[in-house]
């Protein structure tokens, strides 16, 4: 009869570290990077930024934020969908769909309009011309 341990799979026990160790790097890094945004002002941020990078960073910030809160509350056994963070999460995804759209308009290509006039208009012109030619041509044959 073999008895079994309750100790995990060494197996098991290498990857459960692998994956804290890497969280901890991970976590270690955001700090870091959370400490040099704090550093500097949010005027100081903003006041570099085109109108549509100040919406970008904002959204971006936005959703960061309220995703790292959602991990918090993961970690502490709370089911963040039965919060109101959830909702906002929602918000700011649809504030982000919005913003994608304003930037797809403004990078999606342009119809001139004078120019599609001129071109429609002549080559009507062309279509018609070479119609009234064969017609002349066929009379010209029948005679």
């Amino acid at each position: 009869m073999t008895t079994t341990s309750n100790r995990p799979d060494a197996e098991v026990e290498a990857d459960f570290n692998a994956r804290a160790s890497q969280l901890e790097s991970s976590l270690n890094e955001l700090e870091t990077f959370l400490s040099r945004l704090d550093s500097v002002s949010y005027t100081a941020l903003h006041e570099n930024l085109t109108p549509l990078d100040q919406a970008r960073f904002d959204l971006t910030a936005a959703y960061t934020l309220n995703s790292l809160m959602w991990a918090y509350l993961r970690t502490r056994g709370v089911d963040p969908k039965q919060t109101l963070l959830k909702s906002e999460l929602d918000r700011v995804k649809s504030y982000m769909d919005k913003l994608k759209s304003v930037v797809d308009r403004q990078t999606a290509a342009r119809i001139d309009k004078q120019a599609t006039t001129r071109l429609m208009r002549n080559a009507l012109w062309e279509q018609a011309h070479s119609k009234n030619k064969r017609m002349k041509k066929d009379d010209q044959q029948t005679d």
